[in-house]
């Protein structure tokens, strides 16, 4: 056996290579379950399927079960082969010790799943086969346009190119991939990203999680569920998602509601909202744009004391409405006046004048007319 010297000191009975290592020791061969890729990367025979071995990774082998970890990980498992002779052990891949801690056992009831009761819930078993991790370079994958979706179309062109333009590896998670009998690799999921790769030259290879279906028709299948279980974000989750990353929109956003004594709501459903809060936080960010701050401030101050202690659910088409009623202004229109028109009546019977009207500029104009008659009436300049 060759020894490696990094490694710790072992029984007769575990024998362990790192991969990058020379020479290689005859007996990693024989586990070997593919050759070795132009990334340096092969695939191992393992107990619980083939686990792709990367430079610097360790192979751990006893009474030839073999296992793959980080060369960090290396004293801990071989620790427990050692402490527990022939136990079996679970296999383990790069970055997964934390699986392997004193015992085996999760510490809490809250780790382990376990209910109030103490039952242990019981779950279904995995379906599928383990994947494996692997740095693919971008000519050996390819698309099954039987299944995946048409990137023919202008939005899919826009995404592709600024994946492209600002391309962050924070941003890329692993692609799924089905390696066929034939050794195909197809894109299951990420061929935006894939493809928009393809435009550069810097970005040779990317992550991919590569699993083995039965049948072109289970990779569709897969496709399907990955796209429906695609929960999209709301407005609401993206503005306070932008808000914690200290983003200076949303900041304008929550310094100009705030200031106005609203708030910003939580859920996009109508039925959690408490007076006081809203929830069209795209309608603010398009008054900023277009109309300014200091006008976009003046319309939430004047729906803040029309509607004291009013759910706002028909609040965006009448803010989009006050915000054009500001923006142009008729002759001697008097903030206080809009204000005394709208407290007439209660945002909900405001919300009527745009029943049944679909699309935010229409019930925005029914609202706009509605309201501007009746600032007209309370200044007594009523249209005859």
């Amino acid at each position: 056996m060759t020894r490696n010297q990094h490694l710790p000191t072992h029984g007769k009975n575990v024998r362990t290579w790192r991969h990058g290592e020379l020479p290689m020791p005859d007996w990693v061969p024989r586990h070997m379950a593919s050759g070795i890729e132009a990334n340096g990367t092969f695939e191992i025979r393992t107990d619980l399927g083939q686990r792709r071995v990367h430079p610097g990774n360790v192979i751990v082998e006893r009474s030839d079960d073999v296992w793959v970890c980080e060369k960090e990980e290396a004293d801990n498992l071989i620790e427990r082969l050692e402490l527990h002779g022939n136990q079996p052990i679970p296999n383990i891949g790069p970055g997964k010790a934390h699986q392997f801690g004193s015992g085996g056992q999760p510490k809490s009831r809250a780790r382990s799943g376990e209910g109030k009761k103490g039952r242990r819930p019981s779950y279904q078993p995995p379906v599928g086969s383990l994947p494996s991790i692997e740095w693919l370079h971008l000519d050996r994958l390819s698309v099954d346009k039987a299944y995946q979706r048409s990137t023919d179309n202008a939005t899919s062109r826009r995404l592709i190119a600024s994946i492209a333009m600002k391309f962050d590896w924070r941003l890329c998670a692993p692609l799924v991939v089905s390696r066929r009998s034939d050794d195909t690799l197809v894109i299951i999921d990420g061929q935006h990203r894939w493809m928009a790769v393809c435009l550069r030259d810097d970005i040779p290879q990317l992550p991919c999680c590569v699993f083995r279906y039965a049948s072109i028709e289970e990779e569709a299948r897969m496709f399907i569920v990955a796209n429906r279980a695609r929960r999209p974000i709301s407005r609401l989750d993206d503005y306070y998602a932008a808000l914690a990353a200290a983003d200076e929109d949303a900041l304008e956003i929550q310094e100009l509601v705030t200031g106005s004594g609203l708030r910003i709501a939580r859920t996009t459903s109508a039925a959690a909202w408490r007076p006081g809060e809203l929830a069209f936080t795209s309608s603010i960010a398009k008054a900023i744009r277009r109309s300014g701050p200091a006008v976009t401030s003046t319309a939430l101050k004047i729906m803040a004391t029309a509607f004291p202690d009013q759910k706002m659910t028909h609040g965006g088409a009448i803010f989009g409405a006050v915000v054009r009623i500001l923006s142009q202004p008729e002759p001697d229109l008097d903030p206080g006046q809009l204000t005394k028109a709208l407290q007439a009546r209660k945002a909900d019977e405001w919300g009527l004048f745009a029943a049944g009207l679909y699309g935010g500029d229409r019930r925005v104009d029914a609202l706009h007319e509605a309201i501007a008659t009746a600032c007209r009436k309370v200044s007594g300049r009523a249209r005859l």
